[in-house]
């Protein structure tokens, strides 16, 4: 497992606690598999990275659901590495197929896929934890991730509340073009 995680770019801090080997071990094993040293520094931590854009809640509410799925039918509450890698080979699968279609592909400094094994393993912590919820969309009925903080209440549909600026890109619709539709006077 230990290196089927390494070769989907799972860094040894991942690897030694879904495998249960020292840091040491995982290290040297990630150096052996990749032939070469480990990339430094902090594991993705962003708590917010779901939330930033409409494409990123796609990816990681795509990602988590499976995860969901899979641990409902496993009966399987905690997450190990056969799960991940599981959830994660399917996950990659589905995307690399939508984003073979010319028209959803984004341009991305260097990344395969818009969500690394890495980033994915931190939003499972966070789904765990409580931070990330899934909603339901009263219009699409999508299944989405929704955030629960103290300081911060997020949750807008990342398929029915977007629009697309004149580069193309889609962005979230902001409480205060929300509050000019709802104030517009109805033309009759």
């Amino acid at each position: 497992m230990a290196k089927k995680l390494i070769q989907l770019g799972a860094r040894p801090p991942i690897v030694s606690q879904l495998c249960h080997l020292t840091r040491k071990q995982s290290i040297a094993f990630f150096k052996t598999v990749q032939g070469k040293a480990p990339k430094q520094g902090m594991l993705p931590h962003d708590h917010q990275w779901a939330i930033r854009s409409a494409f990123n809640n796609i990816h990681a509410s795509l990602f988590l659901s499976m995860i969901e799925d899979i641990r409902q039918r496993l009966c399987a509450p905690n997450l190990n590495a056969t799960l991940l890698v599981a959830a994660y080979e399917i996950y990659s699968n589905v995307t690399s197929r939508i984003l073979a279609d010319r028209q959803f592909i984004q341009p991305r400094s260097g990344q395969h896929y818009p969500l690394d094994i890495n980033r994915a393993w931190y939003l499972i912590s966070l789904l765990s934890a409580g931070d990330l919820v899934f909603m339901v969309c009263g219009r699409c009925r999508a299944r989405y991730l929704g955030m629960i903080h103290p300081d911060v209440s997020f949750s807008q549909c990342p398929i029915c509340e977007v629009w697309t600026d004149r580069s193309g890109r889609r962005r979230w619709v902001s409480a205060k073009s929300k509050k000019l539709t709802l104030n517009k006077p109805s033309a009759r």
